[in-house]
């Protein structure tokens, strides 16, 4: 694994654990024009990143196994 799979990987931990604290905070994160909260979008937002940096590093993985 090279410094891009390794990077991947701790961006996606980070992303994973900020969603985390994202839907289960104890902020409401409420937008002010429609009175609706945020608190559910951007857990999914942080843990949909997360899924993109994880599978950018299992293809870096990949790519070096075949050399």
């Amino acid at each position: 694994m090279d410094l891009t799979g390794l990077v991947s990987y701790i961006i996606s931990v980070f992303s994973v654990l900020a969603g985390v604290a994202i839907f289960f905070g104890e902020d409401e994160y409420i937008v002010p024009a429609s009175g609706r909260s945020l608190r559910l979008p951007c857990s999914f937002l942080f843990w949909f990143l997360a899924l993109i940096f994880w599978a950018m590093a299992v293809k870096v993985e990949d790519d070096d196994s075949i050399i």
